[in-house]
């Protein structure tokens, strides 16, 4: 049986910079100290976990030995207008706005019971930091990058019915990092919260792939 820890990284919180660079940084600082990790990357978390996994390999003892990477691509082509979405953000940040970006991503009214968990993490942080990072993902591009990961047990997992993301976006982490899997959920944006038995048993799997049991 392999014995985990998981550790949330609040990257938007706190004084920044939120630029996504900056950010894979401090992941990558946080990665240091913590032995064997399986970095886990959700949305724009995706390409925190791929920068920051990258920065780690150049280390002479990286940590990092698996990654899983969700509802996300390796750049925002055919993402839709994120300018349009910053603009939003700085315009209207608050209650209303977080709940139609919530339904937005499930594809469905968001449950009663999830409805307190989405509104009380943007409440944790700012317009402008939120805006930060968006303009960094517009401008980021993995895919000349995703190489340098091929060493990694890695599981790319797409929702069939995300709003946000395209198959052709989950397909280009497959085929940038080989020796990836790719899983597509019956979900929307949000897999890891709308399929928390399937997502887990992906996460599973590249822990077995990763870690060495521990009994």
């Amino acid at each position: 049986m392999v014995k985990l820890r998981a550790i949330g990284v609040g990257w938007l919180e706190g004084p920044g910079p939120h630029d996504l660079h900056s950010v894979a940084q401090r992941v990558a600082l946080l990665i240091e100290g913590l032995g064997p990790t399986v970095l886990i990357g959700h949305s724009v978390g995706t390409p925190v976990a791929a920068l920051a996994a990258a920065i780690d390999l150049r280390a002479d003892k990286p940590n990092v030995v698996g990654m899983v990477l969700s509802n996300s691509g390796a750049n925002t082509k055919g993402h839709g207008d994120v300018e349009s979405v910053i603009e939003r953000v700085l315009t209207s940040w608050g209650p209303g706005l977080w709940k139609a970006m919530t339904e937005r991503s499930l594809g469905v009214p968001c449950p009663d019971e999830l409805a307190e968990g989405f509104e009380t993490y943007p409440r944790r942080i700012t317009a402008a930091a939120v805006a930060e990072s968006l303009r960094s993902l517009k401008d980021l591009d993995l895919t000349n990058m995703l190489g340098q990961l091929s060493r990694l047990p890695a599981a790319i997992v797409h929702g069939a019915r995300d709003p946000a993301r395209t198959l052709s976006h989950a397909r280009g982490l497959n085929d940038g990092i080989p020796g990836s899997t790719l899983s597509i959920l019956d979900t929307g944006h949000t897999s890891c919260v709308e399929a928390p038995a399937e997502f887990a048993g992906i996460v599973r799997s590249i822990v077995e792939r990763s870690l060495p049991a521990t009994h």
